[in-house]
């Protein structure tokens, strides 16, 4: 039973010629401006946070001076291959041996002088048609000729080779351990759980050096008494002190805040007290060298019932000298989106005055999270982040008796209910169902002091078209019907500009509730029954047309009589030419 409440990306002038996105060059000849300009070419794709220079990143101009011995991928299109001969006479003869090479080589620096290379092809490249910003409803309405579903592209990890002394992008932190007789004694990694089938934490997995991750599993708990101080205790996270260089003597030191404190099990009360919860690390460094690491932790006590546990780890990694930019921010591309990072997600200022720019969420695009346990959570700040091109699926259980569901069901003011006036109607829906969010980024470096690099998601309950569909009780059947117990999102997305250079960006989506879950009381009257919720986003890939480039034909400096070439005729109609 669908419930008809669609937000629908709306298509307004103000992005609607928003083509190439900012960091590009046009290529297309006679483009009236670069911004209505659809074929583009990128460059310095790894620059990922704005204001700051980021690891490895040679084109970053924010590094300035600073060399690195490994440089990443600047996007650049692939260097060309040339086929050259030092026999000036024999041109026309390929030499399929000796001197081939690559352009922009050492090698081929040595033989500039004697290898002539003339380029005087009309093409200069082939370029994705950029298919503009179709409406979401119409695209995903039952009726529409929807794409072929999304093929999601892996990409491959950053080599962790490391080089000298120096810390490099990827590479694992040494950890260390400080006796009360100040030894010092290796321990390994600095650990950050990864998520693995079911969801379930991973310890085996290293944190790397310069890339942030936010990421949140669940804890399988078995026998809580031995697991309390074993899997919930946080300082087997905190570490005395952390490798500063790579291979080096030189230490930084590891500050835990005051909330970091060790899980004690209680048999009294039967309850892990402490438990760990929550986990951030930050740290600080100059490019090549970690100055500090702070650890901060929330925690929680647990009853010996708890059998589920849900914990978020995450690090971010702090320049110590971004304190002197004036803007830092970071990317989920530069400038298409990269698949996996976050999406990125906003909201509008508040004011009724017609907005220039966005408010930007810094974890990007979220949506509800499963909770504690799998019960659902009002709590803004635990939610799931919906990474770029990756389908997601979120659910959670509110337990609830045979009264409360009532009240639940009819009550238009209750503490796990949001709602929203439409003319003489309310419309209501669970709290951990709202997104919170207003825009989405066209491309992954969308600037939110910029609204025309962003999507503005309207919702049609303002508008006199819209009706609320009325919930009721049924109370011989124990049921509720007409509540929203689903939010589904889709989204469209495709890739522009080169071929050999694709950039990602979002084109469309759209956002419904409906009550597909029936929330029918089946226990005795005061026996708690969990009842689900769910949200789903979807992506589906746009395949583009490509078109190639080609320089304009030159223009006549002078005209000349029509029987110039007599006795040889030329049909300026282009149906024939003789000699």
């Amino acid at each position: 039973m669908l419930i008809l409440l669609f937000l629908v990306l709306a298509r307004a002038s103000s992005y609607d010629t928003f083509l190439m996105p900012p960091g590009c060059h046009c290529k297309r000849p006679g483009a009236i401006n670069d911004q209505e300009c659809n074929q583009f070419d990128c460059d310095c794709t790894c620059d990922l946070t704005a204001g700051v220079c980021d690891i490895n990143c040679c084109c970053d101009e924010e590094c300035g001076d600073h060399s690195f011995i490994e440089c990443l991928d600047s996007g650049s299109p692939p260097p060309t291959n040339i086929l050259c001969t030092e026999t000036l006479s024999r041109l026309e003869t390929a030499n399929l041996k000796y001197p081939y090479r690559v352009a922009n080589s050492p090698r081929d620096q040595l033989h500039n002088l004697i290898c002539i290379e003339q380029d005087n092809s009309a093409v200069k490249g082939v370029y994705l048609e950029d298919q503009g910003y179709p409406r979401a409803s119409q695209v995903f309405s039952p009726g529409s000729k929807l794409p072929k579903p999304a093929t999601f592209h892996s990409y491959a990890d950053t080599d962790n080779v490391s080089y000298g002394a120096y810390q490099q992008l990827g590479d694992s932190i040494a950890t260390y351990s400080m006796s009360d007789q100040g030894l010092i004694s290796s321990r390994g990694h600095l650990m950050l759980p990864s998520v693995g089938d079911g969801g379930y934490c991973i310890d085996a997995n290293a944190a790397r050096f310069g890339l942030n991750e936010d990421i949140s599993c669940l804890r399988n708990i078995e026998n809580l008494s031995t697991e309390c101080h074993n899997k919930f205790n946080v300082e087997r996270y905190a570490p005395s002190l952390v490798e500063s260089e790579k291979g080096s003597t030189l230490r930084a030191e590891v500050h835990p805040s005051n909330n970091v404190v060790p899980a004690v099990w209680d048999a009294n009360t039967l309850h892990c007290k402490n438990a760990l919860k929550s986990l951030t690390y930050t740290v600080v460094y100059n490019r090549t060298k970690i100055l500090d690491v702070l650890v901060e932790a929330e925690s929680v006590d647990i009853g010996i019932e708890t059998t589920e546990l849900r914990q978020n780890f995450a690090i971010n990694f702090v320049q110590a000298d971004e304190e002197d930019s004036l803007e830092r921010r970071q990317r989920s591309g530069n400038p298409g989106y990269i698949v996996g990072l976050p999406t990125l997600g906003a909201t509008s200022p508040d004011t009724n005055e017609t907005i220039s720019h966005v408010i930007p969420q810094e974890a990007g695009f979220m949506v509800m999270d499963t909770g504690i346990g799998g019960q659902c959570s009002n709590s803004p700040t635990k939610r799931s982040i919906v990474g770029f091109a990756k389908d997601l699926f979120v659910g959670c259980t509110q337990p609830m008796t045979r009264q409360e569901l009532k009240e639940f069901c009819t009550s238009n003011q209750h503490p796990l209910l949001l709602e929203q006036k439409i003319g003489e109607d309310t419309f209501v829906y669970p709290k951990w169902l709202e997104t919170n969010q207003d825009y989405l980024g066209i491309f992954g470096n969308a600037d939110p002091l910029d609204v025309n690099q962003w999507i503005k998601i309207e919702s049609p309950m303002n508008e006199p078209v819209f009706a609320v569909k009325s919930r009721s009780w049924l109370d011989s059947e124990n049921k509720c019907v007409g509540m929203p117990t689903k939010l589904r999102i889709e989204i469209l997305w495709t890739h522009v500009g080169n071929v050999e250079n694709p950039q990602a960006k979002i084109l469309s989506a759209k956002q419904s509730y409906d009550d597909g879950h029936i929330l029918h009381h089946k226990l005795m009257p005061n026996e708690k029954q969990p009842y689900p919720f769910t949200t789903s986003v979807a992506w589906t890939y746009a395949t583009p047309k490509s078109n190639i480039v080609k320089s304009p034909p030159p223009t006549l400096i002078f005209s000349v009589p029509h029987d110039v070439f007599y006795p040889f005729l030329m049909n300026s109609r282009m149906d024939g030419s003789y000699f």
